[in-house]
């Protein structure tokens, strides 16, 4: 809802304004008390700044921390970000990460050398044993992995934020 209403009424300030440098010079507004998503800082820095609002936004909040790469390559980082975050009384937060999609069988997660639903190489064309197993997920009812998205102008903007 509010992602929609952010582009919506960017849309409208800008047939009523015009183009605004750092105003309505993107197709979306950063909704909330978000630090924008383009702005290059850190975690911490980035939840010093926002966690402190969560006590009076009573209509609902979140913090959002931009890692990259797989965070269970390094746990106790991960850990320490999110014992960070909770210090800092961020009332709700999530921690996004890169998704990998496989092409072919449409696998949506972390996929290292090796696809782990169908066991394709990147490049590599299916076999009729990879597509035996992906039968065999989309019957058990997993066919459908790939998340709801936002603004994709937003998403596209995003960077990660270091971790400390």
């Amino acid at each position: 809802m509010a992602e929609g209403l952010s582009g919506r009424f960017v849309r409208i300030d800008k047939e009523k304004y015009g183009v605004i440098r750092g105003v309505t010079d993107k197709d979306y507004y950063t909704n909330s008390s978000h630090v924008p998503v383009y702005y290059k800082i850190t975690a911490h820095r980035k939840t010093e700044i926002e966690a402190p609002y969560h006590a009076i936004e009573n209509g609902g909040h979140i913090l959002y921390i931009e890692v990259d790469g797989d965070p269970s390559k390094n746990i106790k980082a991960f850990m320490k970000l999110v014992q960070y975050m909770h210090d800092k009384d961020a009332g709700y937060m999530a921690i996004n990460h890169p998704l990998d999609r496989d092409p072919v069988c449409g696998y949506v997660g972390i996929i290292d050398d090796v696809c782990p639903r169908c066991g394709r190489r990147d490049g590599e064309a299916m076999t009729v044993e990879m597509w035996q197993k992906i039968k065999g997920y989309a019957n058990a009812g997993n066919s459908d992995t790939l998340g709801v998205s936002g603004n994709p102008d937003e998403e596209m903007d995003r960077v990660s934020n270091t971790i400390e």
